[in-house]
């Protein structure tokens, strides 16, 4: 479910409002939606923080464990 509500987001955040010629655009224009998504876009989620932010602090908590 989440991983459809993401490709939601991503069709019409992106792909379908950004225009591109070739595939390799296409790929340009997704990672940088992606870069976007992770490491700026607050999450309410996740308690306003961003992925990124939510993913790394989990993997330091474990390492300090």
């Amino acid at each position: 479910m989440i991983v459809e509500r993401w490709f939601r987001s991503l069709k019409s955040e992106c792909v379908k409002i950004e225009e591109y010629e070739t595939p390799r655009e296409l790929r340009g224009i997704i990672d940088e939606y992606v870069r976007k998504y992770n490491d700026r876009r607050l999450h309410e989620s996740l308690d306003y923080e961003t992925p990124a932010s939510w993913y790394y602090s989990g993997i330091a908590a474990q390492l300090a464990a």
